[in-house]
């Protein structure tokens, strides 16, 4: 059996929706006939029927991926993703921690607070009354209603014909009660799971409550979520592997490679490594016999800011050396025999537009004429660092606008005045179906105004910005130290959706590329081609000879 190693992530403003995805889907190739779309379709039908909702959501992206062009794909995608999101809290023992500590008080005030603050921060103000989020709310109770593992953990073993009827009343009673406000929402709520106590005997009534909590903010899209306290953000770089594109597993007491992301930091520096390899050392440590709590001990103590892996390959054992800070702007490089550069720019951090100026520089100085920016697979990170790297390559124009209702970030012109300071070296730029966020802020702008030529594949379609939004109203202050102690959650929140400069709303179609090509290796060759021709169409013509003197 195979165990992956925690995938942590990738930071509370950071995660997409695409990080969540089975390995089998992000190394899918991103073409498929009328009769594979048609059978991909079968099985996430058959899949979603049998109530099999993780096989769904493998099939829902395997589908996704393959055919862009359904808005009622992306919106089933969503759907069913909320049953996996609901699927897996039910699973986690640190979410049953946290219910099981909070009294139905506790659990309707923590519900009042999502239904009063969230509308006001939303990206989408119509979408998030509070009539919505009740519906939503009461959606996800029926669900999770459904569940064994719910009801097994908080419910005193219903019998099915009253939890029926429980469950029926839900979707035609309570999901239509007129809400107003928090106020409102959090009495029927109370309400709701009075009811619920006398037909179910309700062991946690405050379980009933956090669900209701959970689906108003996972109702709105699939970004939107609650977290609880305890659940994860951001685990120490010394611990994660997969910033550099590396996924672990143990497999038969062995520690494997799992999965290595493509275009990554080790893709790209060790391209002998492959899926199924074992790991015999890391970090000093044998991994023979090893199980998942030895080789997360072993992630915890990286030498010199390294992890050092022994790995076994066909040819015999290779040592591979990890940085802990995986640079966001690597594989810098000349395209062999041509004068075009080759970037590559794994996420966005701070540090990334000087990164890039240097990798720049380091190509002009080999006579670079022309520059590819790989940015497939690259799914985010800062926006402002978008933002900024855009000016760097843009010296007018408008670059990206925001919708939304936070006065800091939305509703406004994010726009380039570099002049002759932003580099002006022809570019070609490759995106594929994982890039997403903040890489397709850069790629549609420098589309829109005619930068640069993008090859590859129609980006994600993640035109949004998330928030992580504190709630406050279970939190409390220690006693010996006097500080205050977060106790409530989080809501991470999409706060503004992305509009590129001529092209529109970012969500759902992405970044169409002006070359469409699902071939990773022809990519890589049609950006070099494309490349070279731009280098040509941007040299002066040479002035007419003067004849000599006699």
């Amino acid at each position: 059996m195979r165990t992956p190693l925690p995938i942590p992530c990738r930071g509370i403003l950071l995660l997409a929706l695409v990080s969540l995805w089975p390995a089998s889907v992000l190394a899918q190739p991103a073409k498929a006939s009328a009769a594979e779309l048609a059978q991909l379709r079968q099985q996430a039908e058959k899949h979603e029927r049998n109530g099999d909702w993780e096989a769904a959501f493998t099939a829902y992206c395997h589908l996704y991926v393959a055919d862009r062009t359904s808005p009622a794909l992306r919106e089933k995608l969503h759907t069913v993703l909320r049953r996996v999101q609901q699927i897996r809290r039910h699973r986690d023992p640190s979410f049953q921690q946290f219910v099981a500590g909070l009294t139905l008080p506790n659990g309707l005030d923590l519900f009042a607070e999502v239904i009063q603050r969230v509308p006001s921060v939303y990206a989408d103000k119509e979408k998030a009354t509070p009539q919505n989020l009740w519906q939503f709310a009461v959606e996800e109770l029926d669900r999770a209603l459904g569940h064994a593992t719910f009801t097994k953990s908080f419910v005193n073993s219903p019998t099915g014909h009253k939890l029926n009827e429980f469950r029926d009343s839900l979707r035609s009673d309570w999901a239509k009660r007129p809400i107003r406000d928090h106020r409102e929402a959090r009495s029927t709520l109370r309400q709701l799971i009075a009811t619920a106590q006398d037909q179910l005997a309700v062991r946690v009534p405050a379980a009933l409550a956090v669900e209701a909590a959970c689906g108003a903010c996972s109702g709105l899209d699939e970004y939107t979520v609650f977290l609880t306290p305890t659940s994860p953000t951001d685990i120490p770089p010394a611990v994660d592997l997969t910033a550099a594109g590396l996924h672990l597993a143990i497999e038969h007491d062995q520690l494997i490679i799992d999965y290595i992301a493509p275009h990554s930091w080790v893709a790209l520096n060790y391209p002998e490594l492959k899926r199924g390899q074992r790991i015999l050392l890391l970090n000093g440590r044998t991994m023979t016999g090893a199980g998942l709590s030895e080789a997360l001990a072993a992630l915890r103590h990286p030498s010199r800011g390294m992890h050092q892996l022994e790995v076994t390959t066909s040819t015999g054992e290779m040592t591979v050396v990890i940085p802990i800070s995986i640079p966001s702007v690597y594989g810098i490089r000349m395209m062999p025999g041509t004068p075009v550069g080759y970037i590559r720019i794994g996420t966005f951090l701070n540090s990334t537009p000087a990164e890039l100026d240097d990798a720049i520089a380091t190509l002009k100085a080999s006579e670079a004429r022309a520059i590819i920016i790989d940015l497939r697979g690259n799914h985010g990170g800062s926006f402002l660092a978008a933002v900024e790297t855009a000016r760097r390559l843009l010296p007018a124009g408008v670059i990206v606008s925001t919708q939304g209702q936070v006065s800091d970030i939305a509703n406004q012109v994010f726009t380039s005045t570099s002049g002759m300071s932003a580099h002006d070296i022809p570019l070609v730029l490759l995106i594929d179906t994982e890039t997403a966020s903040a890489a397709e802020v850069l790629a549609a702008a420098l589309k829109d105004n005619d930068r640069a030529e993008i090859v590859g594949m129609p980006s994600f379609g993640k035109g949004t910005i998330q928030y992580p939004l504190r709630l406050v109203t279970l939190d409390d202050v220690d006693p010996t130290t006097g500080q205050k102690r977060p106790k409530t959650g989080t809501v991470r929140l999409t706060i503004a959706k992305l509009i590129a400069p001529t092209s529109g709303p970012i969500s759902g179609l992405g970044v169409i590329p002006d070359i469409v090509e699902s071939n990773p290796t022809l990519q890589i060759e049609v950006a070099t081609k494309t490349a070279i021709e731009k280098i040509g169409s941007t040299m002066m013509p040479m002035p007419p000879l003067l004849p000599m003197n006699p």
